[in-house]
């Protein structure tokens, strides 16, 4: 990870040395639709699941899983575009960043498990989850071409490849119990505690990806378009979590052997962005 991220500070820092031509900014945002591998997976609730399909991604699936179960989501972007000899074409260096949460559907169906168990279990105050995010954070690098064909209206289109910055946050699972509960801890060991939190927590990766752009340009400074992300294909590495808040002792923290998925979990972006350069 340490040797892509100093060949993409290298690159960038290349553009800038290479700024002989005129250089221009450009910072955009947009909305992100998560497309192949990434996105799939539904959020039905069966028997043997009943908080829907991400507590078998998030926890018991990642061996086989295919699926990453996330939702629309945002982009945020800023480049430098360098100008070359042939008119209306230039190269470009870029670092985005997206944010997919996982489907709607799950947030109802934990709300709605966390109620059932604060009804069901009278020692249970409340249950609270934290939701895995998909973070991707890709820097490219590529050729961009505009065409203005007055002073009100042109043309834009764009291709870069790099390397892919991928990390999931943490899924979590809060109970809170109001009144000390003895619990058996994985070891043997009965403590008193408080407060329980279990769940998992997933390694990053590096993978390679590329963008295609096209869209159009007003007076010159704002740019409407889309753009497809492909942000590369990576195995999901997950570690579980097991933590006991306790009233007289420090939080005992246990996790388990990382489980490392056996098939890896391609991601793609499709945006539909706004930008403004100068």
């Amino acid at each position: 990870m340490k040797k892509f991220t100093l060949v993409a500070a290298l690159l960038l820092i290349s553009v800038f040395a290479f700024a002989q031509k005129p250089v221009r900014f450009g910072v955009y945002l947009g909305e992100a639709t998560p497309l192949g591998d990434m996105s799939k997976g539904t959020a039905k609730k069966t028997t043997e699941y009943p908080l829907g399909d991400l507590s078998k991604w998030a926890l018991d699936n990642i061996k086989e899983g295919t699926e990453g179960y996330a939702g629309i989501g945002f982009n945020v972007g800023f480049d430098v575009t360098v100008a070359l000899p042939v008119e209306g074409l230039g190269v470009f260096g870029g670092i985005d960043f997206f944010l997919n949460t996982n489907k709607s559907a799950l947030t109802d169906a934990l709300e709605e498990y966390a109620r059932n168990e604060v009804k069901v279990f009278d020692y249970v105050s409340e249950v609270k989850y934290s939701k895995p995010n998909f973070i991707n954070i890709p820097i490219l690098f590529g050729l961009n071409y505009l065409h203005n064909f007055n002073n009100i209206v042109g043309v834009w289109g764009e291709a870069g490849v790099g390397p892919n910055f991928r990390m999931i946050s943490r899924y979590e699972k809060t109970t809170d119990y109001n009144r000390a509960m003895d619990i058996l801890l994985p070891d043997g060991e009965l403590v008193t505690c408080i407060e329980k939190r279990t769940g998992a927590t997933y390694k990053s990766a590096v993978t390679l990806g590329f963008k295609l752009g096209a869209g159009v340009m007003l007076w010159d400074r704002m740019s409407i378009g889309l753009d497809y992300y492909y942000l590369g294909s990576a195995k999901i590495e997950a570690t579980a979590i097991y933590e006991l808040g306790g009233t007289d002792y420090a939080d005992k923290v246990y996790t388990s052997k990382t489980i490392k998925g056996d098939n890896a979990i391609s991601a793609s972006e499709l945006v539909v962005r706004v930008g403004y350069h100068f």
